[in-house]
């Protein structure tokens, strides 16, 4: 059975004794999806493994910074018979008005990521509308529209090294990781862009967030550029990055509250994400041992524990840091190395991490998926999900109930009567525009809130389910009970095993980061350093090649990368 197949038959693969799928009870734990790491299934590697294997052609077109690295600067891709610019604007914002926040109105860097030759015409709007970000009208020869600001620690200090001549001091720079960070990936017809379904099937750019990721690779480009011509600027003999440094630095990041209504939003996308990722382990875990997995899977978990411990630095409430990862990782290597030679090694190392806490267990699981090898082009197949469903008109309230038994039983595990259990409600901010979460008992939600609240909205349904006769039609009942709507699209369209994050989002208890972590993760994003309940920061494409290396055969082992030792 292929993967394709197995993803249709999931949910009977779930309950069969032929195969051993993690049941949705555990994957979908808020804490189990809070401690989910990059695997190879991350948007960010199968775009560079993309490149790599197609061996598109990316090159600087031109670049104009002055001393203090304001200009804009131009690349251009060949891409599969298509041809793409990514087109910068950069300048010197003061370091006061630096903000991760959608409401920001000025940036270090803004800039586009185009298709097609780079006319004049195409230029002129490009210039006009891409530093307006929010207020920009484009047409449909854009694809994405980014901005980000320079590190306000670190990149002067890079810039300061570089000019003396010599590399970063490692204990300087900790576990950043970044130079520029990015605050934004728009897409997908936003201020008028070109919409993913515009995308032909053989387009190179028609995976999922793709076209964000090529842009974010791109960006990465510009933070390097921009830092060592400066160092040039100010002295002519100022050295580059070294083949260490060069390849280290990622891009920074940071998300708020808006991935969780995304998350609750988006169940099909969140069940495809999640199903690839469990059928991948389901079939590393039936594999039998050999020399040759044994040893490389043993070189994944050596790379961990070099990654972790080069980085150094203490726990990150919630999470583990990279002093507790590492330590992690030579516990995970100590105990394969005493069942490497066992029949099934992998499911016997799965079985022991089970039983360690949950960030041991999903940090099992990410190494254990680096000896997978389905194909690029089945994983672009499976991530890209279809949202539309045939109507159903026949239904009625007891099959309604039958499935809410069926599929949403866990609900009945929260106090949902508990006024805890509704302290929050989401709401889209007036002045922000961007997703908060308030406290009911201060500002009325009424008509103006995102409904995310799937757990209470079942409940309230199933009691009112209770008050007319199941043969009732469905229709019949929307028609008394108009309030139910959204429950019930959700209980008629069964998005998969694991579209529903085991969570109460409106909880006083409920923590965000959980689900913010783990989209992050299956974007490709890493070293996750909580801020607040309600946001992070962290870093994509640390360690990957730069566009210069795509001829190379380094495509994917680039993960993890150990932080250069430098001066101290």
């Amino acid at each position: 059975m292929t993967m394709l197949e197995e993803l249709a038959e999931l949910e009977s693969l779930i309950d069969g004794s032929d195969i051993s799928l993690r049941r949705p009870d555990t994957v979908m734990q808020p804490t189990n999806l809070g401690a989910a790491r990059m695997t190879r299934f991350s948007f960010s590697r199968s775009m560079i493994r993309r490149a790599f294997l197609k061996d598109w052609d990316i090159k600087r077109l031109m670049v104009e910074f002055d001393n203090a690295g304001s200009g804009q600067i131009v690349y251009q891709i060949y891409a599969e018979g298509k041809i793409f610019h990514f087109v910068a604007f950069t300048s010197r914002l003061d370091e006061t008005l630096h903000t991760d926040r959608v409401i920001a109105d000025s940036w270090d860097v803004t800039a586009a990521l185009v298709e097609g030759e780079l006319e004049e015409d195409l230029m002129q709007l490009l210039r006009d509308e891409v530093p307006k970000q929010e207020s920009s009208r484009l047409d449909s020869r854009v694809l994405v529209l980014t901005r980000g600001n320079r590190s306000v620690r670190f990149y002067d200090y890079l810039v300061e090294c570089l000019a003396e001549g010599h590399q970063p001091k490692s204990k300087k720079l900790g576990d950043a990781g970044y130079i520029m960070r990015s605050t934004a990936f728009y897409a997908n017809g936003k201020f008028g862009m070109k919409s993913f379904m515009g995308f032909a099937d053989e387009h190179p750019l028609s995976a999922p967030y793709r076209a964000q990721f090529l842009a974010a690779w791109l960006f990465r480009e510009v933070s390097y550029e921009s830092v060592e011509h400066c160092a040039k600027a100010r002295n002519p003999n100022a050295a580059s990055f070294d083949n260490d440094w060069s390849r280290f630095f990622g891009l920074g990041n940071a998300t708020g509250l808006g991935l969780v209504p995304w998350a609750m939003k988006h169940p099909e996308e969140l069940n495809a994400w999640i199903a690839i990722r469990e059928l991948a382990l389901s079939n590393i875990r039936s594999t039998r041992g050999s020399f040759e997995n044994t040893r490389k899977l043993d070189e994944w978990i050596y790379k961990a524990y070099e990654h972790f411990s080069s980085l150094g630095g203490e726990n990150r409430s919630p999470w583990l840091g990279p002093d507790s990862l590492a330590e992690a990782s030579l516990q995970i290597r100590e105990t394969f190395k005493q069942l490497f030679k066992n029949d099934f090694p992998f499911n016997d190392l799965y079985i022991w991490a089970e039983k360690q806490e949950v960030e041991i267990t999903e940090l099992v699981v990410s190494l254990l998926l680096e000896l997978d090898d389905t194909s690029d082009e089945v994983i672009d197949r499976l991530l890209t999900v279809s949202t539309e469903k045939p109507k159903q008109t026949s239904i009625t309230v007891g099959d309604v109930k039958t499935e809410i038994n069926r599929r949403y039983s866990w609900i009945e595990n929260f106090n949902l009567d508990d006024p805890k259990a509704t302290h929050y409600w989401w709401v889209m901010s007036d002045n922000a525009e961007e997703p908060r979460r308030a406290q009911r008992s201060t500002i009325d939600p009424q008509h103006r809130e995102i409904p995310i609240d799937i757990a209470l909205r079942l409940n309230n349904l199933s009691r009112d389910l209770d008050k007319v006769n199941d043969k009732t039609t469905v229709n019949k009942f929307l028609h008394s009970f108009p309030e139910h709507g959204i429950a019930v699209n959700r209980i008629l369209h069964n998005f998969g095993p694991y579209s529903e994050p085991r969570d109460n989002v409106c909880d006083v208890e409920h923590l965000p980061l959980n689900l913010q972590r783990f989209q992050l993760a299956m974007y490709g994003m890493d070293n996750f350093s909580p801020q607040s309940t309600d946001w992070l920061r962290v870093t994509l494409f640390q360690g990957a090649p730069r566009v210069s290396e795509i001829s190379s055969t380094d495509s994917d082992n680039w993960i993890l990368p150990k932080q250069p030792e430098g001066l101290t």
